[in-house]
């Protein structure tokens, strides 16, 4: 069970950052968005958090316990927040948050893989 949960919520990490890179580009490029890639990204989202929990749940680790996991959930909300704003706003503006937001994704993965907060200590 804990190897599916895995795979699925690598696979939907992967959808994820894909998903967000293509319609950035896409509003860079000033392209219609379709309504697919309007809906399915809270769709992959919404199951992306769904394992995330899910594996927690299973490996018995709770994220009050574990600072990496607790710095995973703050950077995922910082994320969020910059993705958002990197795809309203316009101009300098909206690059600066999506190079914010593709930063703190990279911070998430690291963090996941390293089990470690302090990324210069891996």
């Amino acid at each position: 069970m804990y190897a599916g949960l895995k795979h699925s919520h690598m696979l939907f990490i992967a959808i994820s950052i894909i998903l967000f890179q293509f319609r950035y580009f896409l509003k860079f490029r000033h392209r219609a968005m379709t309504k697919f890639l309007k809906v399915v990204p809270h769709i992959n989202d919404t199951l992306l958090l769904i394992t995330g929990i899910s594996l927690a749940y299973v490996a018995g680790i709770n994220p009050m316990q574990h600072s990496w996991l607790m710095a995973k959930i703050i950077a995922l909300i910082v994320y969020i927040a910059f993705g958002t704003l990197a795809m309203k706003s316009t101009g300098n503006k909206s690059v600066l948050f999506y190079l914010l937001a593709t930063f703190t994704f990279v911070f998430i993965v690291m963090t996941a893989l390293h089990k470690s907060v302090f990324l210069l200590n891996i």
